[in-house]
């Protein structure tokens, strides 16, 4: 398998999407080159880029990242949120703008999440009326879309961001029923909505094209526990487990980092510092201990 990286990981350098009302107090710090020449040098294979990596979306831009991508031997996956519930994540656009972008860039991958406005109690509202409704309508998006994907070599995954069980995203697959339609595997992300993670990393296997290879940490407090981010391999997701799975069940190539560290924000040369050392441990847990190696031969 390929390894590369989710380029959240690298929020707090500016090039991240906006997430939870998040406002980063310094100015970016990486130009999407930077970026580029940065996880080369990470012994990186790729980047899963957000829509909040790009300075610009026109053809000529693009085109340029391509390039540079190309000449470090990178691939590149393109990553947008359709923010159905209106949390303002990302940079707005459909599913057709995403395909004609990331056909400039020379993505084969279109990862979007839906974002969708969930009712509570969460716990009780798997397939709820108004999740259902929500789907249904993104349904009709993707099956309008999936013949220009696949006729361009690109394939649609949707990811379980934060906002919908396993189970969930399966039905909608199955109504688009179209092979340029997939999923998108988060392996932390099952929790938000109060699934077992490897529950929804064993169901969605099967169907997905690419993946989020997160790991977090379950930190037990007096009034009862909160999730911490961790490099991979320093928390609690059974992050060897999900690997297995990926590799029976799916047909995926790939592999992309993605990390989102608590780290303190009043000293910004000291914060950026630990974000890439965690990026770093990442890369050296998953080559070193789950061996996934560059140019293996075998396809692991």
């Amino acid at each position: 398998m390929q390894l590369g990286l989710h380029t959240y990981s690298l929020h707090l350098h500016g090039i991240g999407q906006a997430w939870a009302d998040f406002k980063l107090p310094w100015p970016r710090q990486l130009s999407t080159f930077e970026l580029i020449e940065l996880a080369a040098g990470l012994d990186l294979e790729g980047l899963h880029l957000d829509d909040g990596v790009l300075e610009r979306l026109d053809a000529g831009f693009l085109g340029e990242v391509r390039q540079a991508a190309e000449a470090h031997g990178l691939y590149l996956e393109y990553n947008f949120s359709m923010d159905f519930g209106k949390f303002g994540i990302g940079v707005q656009h459909d599913l057709g703008e995403a395909i004609t972008i990331a056909r400039a860039l020379g993505s084969d991958i279109v990862k979007v999440s839906m974002d969708l406005r969930r009712p509570r109690p969460v716990s009780a509202s798997r397939f709820h009326p108004q999740v259902v409704a929500q789907m249904k309508a993104f349904a009709g998006q993707l099956k309008a879309v999936a013949p220009a994907a696949a006729d361009a070599g690109i394939r649609i995954a949707v990811e379980n961001h934060c906002d919908s069980f396993s189970e969930e995203l399966l039905w909608l697959l199955d109504i688009v029923h179209h092979p340029a339609v997939g999923a998108c595997i988060d392996t932390v992300n099952a929790l938000h909505v109060m699934e077992d993670p490897m529950t929804a990393i064993a169901n969605l296997a099967p169907r997905a094209f690419t993946n989020h290879f997160r790991d977090d940490r379950i930190v037990f407090q007096r009034w009862g526990f909160k999730l911490v981010g961790t490099a991979v391999g320093e928390g609690d997701i059974d992050m060897a487990g999900a690997l297995k799975l990926f590799r029976q069940k799916s047909s995926m190539t790939r592999i992309n980092i993605e990390t989102e560290m608590d780290i303190a924000l009043d000293d910004r040369q000291r914060a950026l510092e630990m974000e890439i050392d965690a990026v770093r441990r990442s890369v050296r847990y998953c080559r070193q201990v789950l061996g996934i190696t560059r140019d293996s031969g075998d396809g692991s």
